[in-house]
């Protein structure tokens, strides 16, 4: 009877939106003979995974100085803008406290003209007044000041975990494994289970 070897790679995915999560694993089923071809296999895995991996440190190495130096350039950058936005915003600040002076200001006359304009609804020049303020009430409303916007502090976790995305310890290292294990007459058999949301 063959003997089933542990599994040695995994690889998941998802099987449904919001059903059950699977991954996939490979059971190795060793030829009768061929030991030393398995071992050379097992060999060129393990030059590949240690390969794969000092790839994987020597870019997340140049990704962390890449980001840091990025950082502190937007750090500087946005130093500024924060400095221009400060003015800006007591600038700001002061409009609109003219602004509601203004407002309060033509609001009690429009409100005392609309009064008057009930009373004395014949009274052209009176509710004429009246109609000539709520459409100065509306211009004013539609050059109400706005506040600048504050700029945004970058982050440095933003900026490393982009740069890092590209990093990766897939370099076909599994693949080659596989395929080395069946060329030496062996057996690789793939099957599922469920990790997430089973039943």
């Amino acid at each position: 009877m063959k003997r089933l070897l542990p599994v040695l790679f995994l690889s998941s995915f998802l099987i449904s939106c919001g059903g059950p999560e699977f991954k996939v694993a490979y059971r190795f089923v060793p030829p009768k003979d061929g030991e030393a071809c398995l071992k050379n296999c097992r060999s060129d895995y393990e030059k590949c995974s240690k390969a794969c991996n000092e790839k994987y440190q020597d870019c997340l190495e140049k990704a962390r100085k890449e980001a840091e130096r990025i950082y502190q350039r937007e750090l500087d950058e946005y130093r500024r803008e924060l400095s221009a936005y400060s003015k800006e915003y007591t600038a700001y600040q002061r409009n609109l406290l003219e602004w509601n002076r203004n407002y309060r200001k033509l609001y009690k006359d429009y409100v005392f003209f609309k009064e008057e304009c009930k009373k004395h609804k014949h009274d052209y020049y009176i509710c004429d007044r009246k109609y000539q303020l709520e459409e100065a009430l509306n211009t004013l409303n539609e050059q109400k000041p706005s506040p600048p916007e504050r700029p945004k502090k970058p982050e440095f976790s933003d900026i490393l975990s982009e740069l890092t995305s590209s990093c990766s310890l897939n370099c076909g290292c599994e693949e080659d494994y596989r395929v080395c294990f069946t060329s030496c007459g062996g057996e690789v058999i793939p099957y599922k289970y469920c990790v997430k949301n089973c039943k």
